[in-house]
């Protein structure tokens, strides 16, 4: 797993888990913009290295580690919480999309316990007891909107923003879906979250 370090040396820690193309550079560059806000951010590549920008690659990819995403989340989190940079005991999260998904399914067993972001991701489940925060675009093709309301009612009284005129991946810069305004509007409510929930 790679680590990125705050300015200070030192921060709570935040583990990124990657959506379906994969830890790329999108990914990473968020993870940098994270640790400059003062977390140690650890990046789980749930896929060992395998990115792609194609769709059908990634149902690919998705097919192929489906059934070793859990371990290698928690093994992610065992690791981050061990790292002499982190202070104080709960961890943080972020997960994108597919990212999101698995991140939603470690709240189950509660393998770990912090506040938790996701970004277009839904599960069906009840989250009692979870400190979480979810992004959601407005027209997402990949997202039922039953889906989308059925988790808003489950993850309450967490919050949860639906972004107008947003598609999924609006917060990843590489894809034609990115909306600027809302990634930028997301991100700031992920860091003010992190810091606070």
């Amino acid at each position: 797993m790679d680590m990125l370090l705050p300015p200070s040396g030192r921060g709570p820690g935040v583990l990124v888990a990657h959506p379906w193309w994969g830890l790329n550079q999108t990914i990473r560059n968020y993870g940098a913009a994270l640790a400059a806000e003062g977390f140690v951010v650890g990046l789980v590549d749930v896929f060992a290295g395998e990115t792609t920008t194609s769709i059908e690659m990634a149902e690919t990819l998705i097919r192929k580690y489906w059934d070793a995403a859990d371990g290698r989340i928690g093994e992610a989190f065992a690791e981050l919480g061990e790292h002499r940079a982190v202070t104080g005991p709960r961890l943080g999260a972020v997960g994108f999309s597919f990212g999101g998904f698995h991140l939603l399914a470690q709240l189950g067993p509660r393998s770990w316990r912090g506040p938790l972001v996701t970004y277009y991701a839904t599960y069906p489940e009840t989250f009692d007891g979870a400190t979480m925060l979810a992004h959601f675009a407005a027209d997402d093709v990949h997202e039922s909107d039953a889906d989308r309301d059925a988790m808003i009612a489950a993850m309450a009284p967490n919050v949860a923003y639906v972004y107008p005129g947003t598609k999924h991946w609006f917060a990843e810069s590489d894809r034609p879906e990115y909306d600027a305004a809302a990634a930028a509007l997301a991100f700031e409510r992920t860091v003010t979250f992190l810091k606070t929930g």
